[in-house]
């Protein structure tokens, strides 16, 4: 299948970003079990997002969005690619584009969780130069999840 990728920035209430995560939930529901019920107010999408959809002839095939933490540093969340497109550089492309949204509002860090045993999704985040930090927020003590970071390389050379 030829992959026609156009990416959309939107928000947290776009409905075709709704419908993602929520298989993004239910895959990890799948996985993983009832520990994901630690997570799902965390999850919930109450705060602004900023939000980027990667679409194929139209429809929504990958997910990825942003949530300030604080003046210096955003969020990575919600990452997710629709099973049959994984593997493309999708998720890449789409952490690639909100950080350099990030950097042009002139944010300095961008930080992102993952469970620890999903090691495509780590492996993904360091070759976007991420690094393991401590946990941080709901994360702390938290012995199933790794937390990542990267400080952003200034756009002027």
């Amino acid at each position: 299948e030829v992959i026609i990728m156009e990416s959309v920035i939107t928000n947290e209430k776009d409905e075709r970003f709704i419908e993602l995560t929520r298989e993004l939930d239910n895959e990890y529901f799948f996985k993983l079990g009832d520990v994901v019920e630690r997570y799902l107010d965390y999850n919930a999408l109450t705060d602004p997002h900023i939000v980027i959809l990667a679409l194929n002839w139209g429809k929504p095939i990958a997910c990825a969005s942003f949530r300030l933490i604080d003046k210096d540093t955003i969020e990575i969340r919600r990452v997710y690619v629709k099973k049959r497109y994984r593997r493309k550089g999708i998720a890449y492309k789409l952490i690639k584009q909100l950080e350099k949204l990030a950097m042009e509002e002139n944010f300095k860090y961008s930080v992102i969780e993952t469970g620890k045993s999903n090691e495509a999704a780590i492996n993904l985040y360091r070759k976007l130069d991420y690094e393991i930090v401590d946990n941080f927020g709901i994360f702390e003590g938290d012995d199933l999840c790794i937390c990542m970071k990267k400080q952003f390389k200034s756009l002027i050379f």
